[in-house]
């Protein structure tokens, strides 16, 4: 059987967020035609791809980010992006990485796991084949002392000690422990998540550590069994969600958005949300300012493992 949905964790939350930004990113597949390289979700893309590319592809970490940034700079004055908001965000990245490579030597962060895996692409069958969930594992390390195996992530966040509050909460994680627990071996399969968290600051003077930090995220399988329920009931929301609008309900009742005071930096229809509502031509300025795309590009990757 064919799925009537293939979706990740990333898909999922968007629905669960707002179910607008979901219909026109997932849906509908909207792409905004200009990207935006200045703000947090920018600068955490680059942090973490750079990062990504070091660990999974060796290459050298600052070399790396500044392949990026070089990138970011070349589209951003195309785009006539404002350059010197971009550096500062640029030189706060570069900051960021530098201290990273000495806390994780002083840390022995890599000195204490192997890498196993890399960019490993997970998937398992939901609601009798209705449904497909998928993950991709970007880093599989495995701690030599034990033997145990961890899928290693960073973020960045503003502040410290903000996700370590509820990382044992976090779905993402949930995701990959659970997609690991269906389609791995006992002895190859993880046990949690190793989360390296860089704080977006400079490190001056007057900063305060820590800078950065590691949360350890391990689940039971009591955990993984009511989390796998969990998804069971989110994934029929979805499909009686894409069956309305398949057949044709208006967006506005089974798709309808949930405002936040994250909307004007989190969400890329920020600007066109509302038209939908107010009378604006929406479809007209999404003819303009947006492109069909696939949001699974990040899938289509060679998957290797080391």
């Amino acid at each position: 059987m064919t799925p009537e949905i293939s979706v990740s964790n990333s898909e999922i939350q968007t629905f669960q967020q707002c179910k607008r930004r979901w219909w026109l990113g997932y849906y509908r597949k909207l792409r905004p035609l200009t990207t935006t390289v200045v703000g947090p979700l920018a600068l955490g893309s680059r942090v973490h791809a750079a990062l990504e590319a070091h660990y999974a592809g060796g290459a050298d970490l600052l070399v790396a980010y500044d392949k990026l940034l070089s990138a970011d700079m070349f589209n951003a004055d195309d785009a006539g992006t404002d350059l010197a908001a971009l550096a500062s965000e640029g030189e706060l990245g570069r900051i960021m990485l530098e201290g990273f490579l000495d806390w994780s030597a002083e840390e022995g962060l890599d000195a204490d796991y192997d890498i196993v895996g890399v960019e490993e692409i997970l998937t398992m069958p939901m609601l009798n084949g209705q449904a497909e969930l998928k993950g991709k594992i970007d880093l599989r390390v495995r701690d030599k002392r034990d033997g145990t195996h961890l899928v290693r992530d960073w973020k960045t966040t503003a502040q410290a000690g903000t996700f370590t509050k509820w990382a044992h909460l976090n779905p993402q994680l949930l995701t990959y422990q659970t997609l690991d627990f269906m389609n791995t071996p006992e002895e190859r399969r993880i046990a949690g998540s190793q989360v390296v968290l860089l704080r977006k600051v400079k490190r001056g003077p007057r900063a305060k550590p820590p800078f950065y930090e590691l949360a350890d995220v391990r689940h039971n399988v009591f955990t993984l069994r009511s989390f796998w329920s969990r998804l069971q009931g989110t994934l029929s929301d979805m499909l009686r969600v894409k069956r309305a609008l398949d057949a044709g309900d208006d967006h506005r009742n089974v798709a309808y958005p949930t405002p936040t005071r994250d909307c004007s930096w989190i969400c890329p229809f920020f600007t066109v949300c509302p038209m939908f509502d107010d009378g604006s031509g929406a479809e007209d300025f999404i003819s303009d300012m947006f492109t069909v795309g696939n949001p699974y590009d990040y899938y289509n990757e060679t998957q290797a493992e080391a």
